[in-house]
């Protein structure tokens, strides 16, 4: 035990250097499109093109997907092209660099052991694993950040006045929103910390309000003034992005509720899928491990607020999770994972309050030990490959490979996934629009003289949305290829 104790960093390193080794995949099969959009964006900013989504026609600034992460991969687009071993490696790196802060941060609220099983805990989980080394997305960079910011924060709200940590914590909170807008958490999370006290904290507030509202402000105008199309806000408000046509959260309140309701039964079950990962055999036991999960953390919320109230990651925990919660798009797993390390944090926090209640004594080491060998078992070693790949997907895949290779290189194709169908096709590509009217669709489609359509077998909205214009239309419609029930069409205006 004691050589255990000693080493325990490095044996720690060899186990994430094991993982990362056996499952960096020099492949892309990513096919939600963020992946694919932020590859692009970087090789915009390589190419000296500016931040621009060049994979839409007219190539416009890109407001929607925040700068950092891009900026982070256009060295290696720029060096060594589409290397996706090398980018899975970036996202790794900055994985494991979070570990760092993760430790740190909460050796700061409990005992060094406790922050050592859970940092250990979280890093064995299967969520923080994927997105480390599999997925080319921002949560990982943004994890990084984030807990970064927090640790700096921890200091900066138990200072007596602005310092030099005033500057890491605003660069801490830059770095965070221009990695993923949901940064804005964090602001108002130290924001309310600081309100607590603000006779002692009035500077401090005024402050880091200022040196965060005013890029953040200026963003968002550069955003408006450039790209006037998009707004976060014309989302948010829909009752559902995806069914456009059922209108607003503004002309029907109750739907507010509504949303929030959902959020929290939807991430309530993604917390016990998070702690509890293929634990369940039935739908009853996994909904019984989900309320217990959703309970035990929110009880271990309520112990160590108790506890400490200076403690500024409970504030971002419930700033976070009310976002989320309250947010159209459920994006499943990867919106839980910046705060799965808070999460474990409050579970074991709550394990340990009911175990000294009956025992009194420590939680014992076996209960960390159950969830680290349950988070062993099932680490992700299904390779990512073609063959492993949905058969809908793989045929989707299968035709923009023919696309490229047979269509010509000027025209715009119609996609449910235009990112994706610019990844693979190098055409520029738009979505159609989510409209039952098969007569709106074809006239966004003449608007934009798009030459292509592609009709993909895996959406809903492909069914809802272009089955109804294909049976109108089909006479201005030529099938070029199919594969399974995927095709290309060309369009004849």
């Amino acid at each position: 035990m004691p050589f255990l104790t000693k080493f325990k960093w490095i044996l720690f390193s060899l186990f994430f250097v094991y993982i990362c080794v056996a499952n960096l995949s020099n492949e892309f099969l990513d096919l939600g499109g963020d992946s694919a959009q932020y590859i692009i964006l970087a090789e915009s900013l390589s190419q000296g093109l500016g931040y621009r989504a060049i994979n839409y026609p007219q190539e416009p600034f890109s407001y929607h997907y925040p700068p950092v992460f891009p900026l982070l991969l256009s060295p290696i687009i720029y060096f060594f092209g589409r290397n996706f071993y090398l980018i899975r490696l970036l996202t790794a790196l900055l994985g494991y660099g979070s570990l760092f802060f993760i430790y740190q941060l909460l050796k700061k609220y409990t005992e060094k052991k406790e922050a050592f099983l859970v940092t250990l805990v979280f890093a064995t989980n299967f969520i923080f694993l994927s997105y480390s080394i599999k997925y080319i997305l921002s949560d990982i960079p943004y994890l990084f950040v984030s807990c970064a910011a927090l640790l700096f924060s921890a200091q900066y709200v138990k200072a007596k006045a602005i310092g030099k940590t005033s500057i890491a914590v605003l660069m801490g909170l830059w770095l965070s929103y221009f990695t993923r807008y949901a940064g804005i958490t964090l602001f108002f999370g130290i924001v309310t910390l600081l309100l607590l006290h603000p006779k002692q904290n009035y500077k401090k507030i005024y402050f880091i309000s200022i040196g965060f509202l005013t890029p953040l402000l200026l963003w968002i105008i550069a955003g408006r003034m450039l790209n006037p199309s998009y707004a976060y806000s014309k989302y948010f408000f829909l009752i559902d992005p995806y069914r456009p046509f059922l209108g607003t959260i503004l002309g029907h309140p109750l739907q507010i509720v509504t949303r929030l309701t959902q959020g929290i039964n939807y991430y309530c079950s993604l917390i016990g899928d998070s702690l509890f990962f293929y634990l369940h055999n039935s739908d009853r036991l996994k909904s019984l491990l989900s309320l217990f999960s959703f309970a035990m953390v929110f009880l271990g919320l309520w112990r160590s607020f108790r506890k400490n109230k200076l403690c500024v990651f409970h504030y971002y925990f419930l700033f976070y999770f009310l976002m989320v919660s309250l947010w159209p798009f459920q994006e499943g797993a990867r919106f839980i994972l910046p705060i799965l390390p808070f999460i474990y944090y409050y579970f074991f926090e709550a394990a340990k309050g009911i175990f000294t209640v009956f025992y009194k004594k420590p939680l014992p080491l076996g209960f960390y030990s159950f969830f680290l060998i349950l988070n062993l078992l099932f680490l992700p070693a299904k390779e990512n490959t073609l063959k492993n790949l949905p058969l809908p997907l793989a045929n989707f895949l299968s035709l923009h490979t023919w696309a490229k290779a047979h269509l010509p290189g000027e025209g715009i194709i119609i996609s449910r996934k235009p990112t994706v169908t610019y990844f693979f096709t190098g055409h520029q590509a738009l979505c159609y629009p989510f409209s039952l009217d098969p007569e709106e669709i074809w006239q966004d489609i003449t608007i934009h003289n798009a030459k292509y359509l592609l009709v993909d077998e895996f959406s809903r909205e492909t069914y809802v949305y272009l089955s109804p214009f294909l049976s109108r239309y089909k006479d201005k419609l030529t099938l070029l290829k199919r594969v399974g029930s995927s095709g290309v069409f060309e369009i004849h205006p």
